[in-house]
């Protein structure tokens, strides 16, 4: 069966305020929507890649490649890291398939890119499925999770429509509804992310790129003239105590020759 794929790429910028603590207070990121269709269904896939990221002190974070490699980088993010969800043109149904392990990679959690993976999907969802019913998603957490996440999960998934059945007397186990897609709300964008034009980015990185080989060839140059000189004066500062030295060799045998 032939299937057609889209893909949208975009350049986000995300930072933090100048008090901010956490670990990373600047990053570029790649935002990637593939979309798959086929006859009877559609599959939308969304992962956030980043590119680089700064620590609170300003230094680039470069750990993925130190560790292991340049390929860490794009396989930085896990699968449960990645939303995703499946529309089935048969039967008018959503289903979030992995979205009750949903958890941004810690580093990356409060700027708001969930929120802004999360739009994307629905707003596609929202115009052009919007009498589709979307399948309940069940959760589950254990005692070991922390309340923080469990919090933060559930207030994520209520700022775009879902509400919550719990099982028994506790929030462990339960069940995300809503209705159908036109009934999903959007959640605002955070001033955290900043949507930039990949082209005059990639332009600035060439710059950029040329500006610093032009200054480390002017300074490899200016460092071996410095160099050159150095070791001359080295050189004449050798020969003028080597000299010294001989004639008061020298002046010492004619003194025990003579006296």
């Amino acid at each position: 069966m032939a299937r057609d794929v889209s893909k949208d790429i975009k350049l986000l910028k995300i930072s933090g305020k100048v008090t901010d603590t956490r670990t990373v207070t600047m990053a570029y990121v790649l935002f990637e929507l593939d979309i798959f269709r086929s006859n009877s269904e559609i599959t939308i896939n969304s992962s956030i890649i980043p590119i680089v990221k700064n620590a609170p002190d300003g230094e680039p974070l470069l750990e993925d490649y130190k560790h292991e490699g340049p390929g860490a980088q794009t396989n930085i993010f896990k699968k449960e890291n990645k939303l995703s969800c499946s529309v089935d043109l048969i039967a008018h149904t959503i289903r979030f398939p992995h979205l009750n392990r949903y958890k941004l990679s810690k580093n990356y959690r409060g700027y708001g890119l969930s929120s802004y993976a999360m739009n994307e999907i629905a707003t596609i969802l929202k115009n052009n499925y919007p009498d589709f019913t979307i399948e309940p998603i069940q959760f589950s957490f254990t005692e070991a999770d922390e309340d923080v996440d469990r919090s933060a999960f559930f207030g994520f998934m209520e700022k775009f429509g879902f509400w919550f059945s719990f099982d028994g007397d506790d929030n462990n186990k339960g069940i995300l509804n809503i209705e159908r897609a036109e009934m999903l709300k959007l959640a605002l964008r955070k001033d955290t992310i900043v949507e930039l034009e990949i082209a005059p980015f990639m332009k600035s990185l060439f710059a950029d790129r040329s500006r610093l080989q032009e200054d480390i060839g002017r300074i490899k140059t200016d460092f071996k003239e410095k160099n050159t000189v150095f070791n001359r004066f080295e050189k004449d500062q050798a020969i003028t105590l080597l000299l010294n030295v001989i004639g008061i060799l020298v002046l010492l045998l004619l003194m025990v020759l003579f006296l």
